[in-house]
């Protein structure tokens, strides 16, 4: 029995983002005085902002997303999001399907109810315009925990526990991290 599933996808920054969490933001949760380690600090914000977005499907910054999928029996959730702006939706042949001819319901995490095709492929910019607030939270307690346990051996994940409840809450991908 045919159902709807990712083929491909990339997810790519739009220009060089601006981090949600600033590099003053981070040295205040972690304590940090002075400007010897804003290199680290700084280093360690998009890799914690990083981490939350694989972790959850999230973009928490501008992003351009393709994805080519199987739509055979209608309702292909878009789970990368939150959904911005230029959606485009095309077919196996790279015929752009106008607007008229499908059905998206929903607006940050939408759903491609019709057409039921094979393969079809769509692009749209997926992002954030203000982070929740404990999505900000879970950056900088991650940026905490990374610069903390620099070099020890942490677990597989790598998050902190605060981190891994917030992640929970957000994901769009698995009840699960």
């Amino acid at each position: 029995m045919p159902y709807s599933y990712v083929i491909d996808k990339t997810i790519e920054d739009v220009g060089t983002p601006t981090e949600p969490v600033t590099l003053q933001q981070a040295k205040d949760y972690c304590r940090i005085s002075g400007s010897s380690e804003d290199t680290l600090v700084t280093a360690l914000i998009t890799a914690a902002r990083e981490s939350i977005e694989r972790a959850t499907g999230l973009c928490l910054v501008e992003k351009d997303v393709a994805i080519t999928f199987c739509n055979d029996n209608g309702d292909f959730d878009f789970t990368i999001g939150p959904y911005k702006s230029d959606f485009v939706l095309k077919d196996e042949e790279d015929n752009t399907i106008v607007a008229a001819d499908y059905r998206l319901i929903g607006y940050q995490f939408p759903t491609l109810r019709a057409p039921a095709y094979s393969i079809l492929k769509a692009t749209y910019v997926a992002g954030y315009d203000n982070v929740p607030e404990d999505l900000l939270t879970a950056i900088k307690a991650q940026v905490n925990y990374n610069y903390e346990n620099r070099g020890a051996n942490i677990d597989a994940l790598g998050f902190a526990p605060l981190v891994s409840v917030i992640c929970q809450r957000w994901t769009r991908k698995s009840p699960v991290l």
